[in-house]
């Protein structure tokens, strides 16, 4: 594992070409917007009655993700087959069911959606930047194991820069941050990792 200090070292220890694309992206003036929302974060926290910490309903929105990506078809049940086999979820009750069906299905408009509409499901801005960043680090590791849940040969055509891609989320999904002192300037390397993976 990358033990990382500070939030703003996770960008110096990535690879630079993922620095010119943050630095890009910090200094766009993009906005996102999206035209279907995911279900609310904290909510969906709560009636997961404390079987789900923020970093992994992080990691289950990543692991959709990553099954779309592969399965743009993917059902309900194939996800919540997948929450199960990584031990995530086991059997959901109905409110949580009900949300993870919303997250799907607002998930394959999201990723569809032409003018990239797209966010990720992470902890609210209130929450400590060491929370959220785990939670990220979570997501990344999720979209991964979407992906490459099917099991056979199909990761093997994808492109160089697609391969490139994914060798940068394994990089963040490894990476331990500690010591994270709120400052305004770790506050931004978030947004721009953040803004960089979607």
């Amino acid at each position: 594992e990358h033990a990382l200090k500070p939030t703003a070292q996770l960008i110096t220890s990535l690879p630079h070409r993922v620095q010119r694309c943050t630095f890009y992206y910090a200094t766009s003036s993009t906005t996102i917007m999206t035209t279907t929302n995911l279900p609310d974060f904290e909510h969906t926290l709560a009636m997961a009655q404390g079987n789900l910490e923020a970093p992994e309903l992080a990691e289950c929105h990543g692991l959709v993700c990553g099954l779309l990506c592969r399965s743009p078809d993917a059902s309900l049940d194939e996800f919540i087959s997948l929450l199960d086999m990584l031990e995530l979820v086991h059997t959901p009750g109905a409110g949580l069911k009900m949300a993870f069906e919303e997250l799907l299905n607002a998930s394959k408009a999201q990723l569809s959606d032409e003018d990239l509409g797209f966010s990720l499901w992470l902890p609210d801005d209130e929450e400590i930047l060491e929370e959220r960043t785990m939670a990220l680090s979570q997501w990344c590791n999720g979209f991964l194991a979407g992906i490459g849940s099917s099991g056979d040969e199909s990761l093997e055509a994808l492109s160089e820069e697609a391969n490139e891609a994914l060798i940068d989320l394994q990089h963040i999904s490894t990476a331990d941050v500690y010591d994270t002192d709120e400052s305004e300037e770790d506050e931004i390397a978030f947004v721009e990792i953040v803004e960089y993976i979607r």
